[in-house]
């Protein structure tokens, strides 16, 4: 069982080597998974099932990319996978900007590891994990989310350094702050024609050195608002990073250009709540969700705002709590190192 992803502080940096906060959720992925009858690879979600004859097949742009994807990344990395059938349950919504897909390549990866009867060290996993999605399945992701799925330590966040693909674990020191997400219902654009734009800009800025562009500014201040927001968390200021997760939205909206009207308006609608400290896009933007940073007593006010912002498009609000990561979860089949 893997969990989703978060982001606090930190969004648009993770390909450009920048610093996150993120923590993983109470949203998860359940994967089950058997030795396959007919030879070939089967997976079952949420009524969708889908088949594969052998783990080359090109990408369908279905649930099976990211699934048998999974097994071929363990399978570059020397774990032999015998074809299989899984079945997929979930609480953790598709394509809301929280690491669905990453979230469920981790849950398949420790489910087959569980199969073959292997291990794999955390650093290992992340790797094959990131390696399914972005090279197998052709999505142009950094190392954020499954640094995140893995590593997040119960009840705790995470500052991720994707430059050096090293996660420092931070505690969460409320009990009575969470975080409330909503989906707008607009389609999270995650591996689209948008984030590609923005994130070759980003590359080609920072290669011919142009630190003075919009899309490179938002990098350096984003950097430079995670380190910020660690401070925070430190001296139990709930203030002080509501203050700067709503500095990071305005920079997604004004510097990034990654914000849509809905994902504007339900975060204005959040930061008029009582008791909410801020509010932003999380994910890619170009539709997706918003986080907001609220005291507990207000999480049910919070949502209700966010939900009559978004619209009759919206697909729900969920009030989160940070929660352990894979290696947590399963130390069975995700060891140290």
């Amino acid at each position: 069982m893997a969990p989703g992803r978060c982001t606090i502080v930190g969004e648009h940096v993770d390909y450009a080597g920048g610093r996150v906060v993120a923590v993983a959720v109470d949203l998860t992925i359940r994967v089950a998974v058997r030795r396959s009858g007919d030879g070939r690879f089967s997976a079952h979600s949420n009524g969708r099932s889908v088949q594969r004859d052998s783990l080359d097949a090109t990408p369908q742009r279905d649930i099976g990319d990211r699934i048998f994807g999974a097994a071929a990344a363990l399978r570059d990395a020397g774990i032999a996978v015998p074809p299989f059938e899984t079945h997929v349950t979930t609480t953790l919504p598709e394509a809301v900007g929280l690491a669905s897909s990453a979230a469920l390549i981790c849950a398949t990866m420790a489910a087959l590891l569980r199969l073959c009867g292997r291990t794999m060290s955390r650093s290992s996993l992340i790797a094959a994990a990131l390696h399914a999605e972005r090279d197998l399945a052709g999505i142009p992701v950094g190392p954020l989310d499954p640094i995140v799925v893995v590593e997040a330590p119960p009840h705790g966040a995470l500052l991720v350094d994707c430059a050096a693909q090293r996660a420092t674990p931070l505690s969460w020191p409320w009990d009575d702050v969470v975080l409330c997400v909503c989906a707008t219902g607009e389609r999270h654009d995650v591996g689209g024609a948008g984030y590609r734009s923005r994130r070759k800009q980003v590359e080609l800025d920072f290669a011919r050195g142009d630190r003075s562009s919009p899309f490179a500014r938002h990098v350096i201040e984003e950097t430079a608002r995670s380190d910020q927001a660690v401070v925070a968390l430190r001296d139990d200021d709930a203030t002080e990073l509501g203050r700067l997760m709503s500095q990071s939205h305005a920079s997604l909206r004004d510097l990034m250009e990654v914000s849509t009207a809905a994902l504007d308006a339900v975060v204005s609608a959040a930061a008029k709540v009582d008791g909410v400290f801020g509010a932003r896009l999380v994910g890619a933007g170009f539709g997706g969700s918003v986080v907001a940073l609220c005291e507990r007593r207000a999480s049910e006010r919070c949502r209700t705002a966010m939900l009559e912002a978004a619209g009759p498009e919206c697909l729900g609000a969920w009030e989160l709590n940070p929660a352990a990561g894979l290696a947590a979860r399963e130390p069975d089949v995700v060891t140290d190192g």
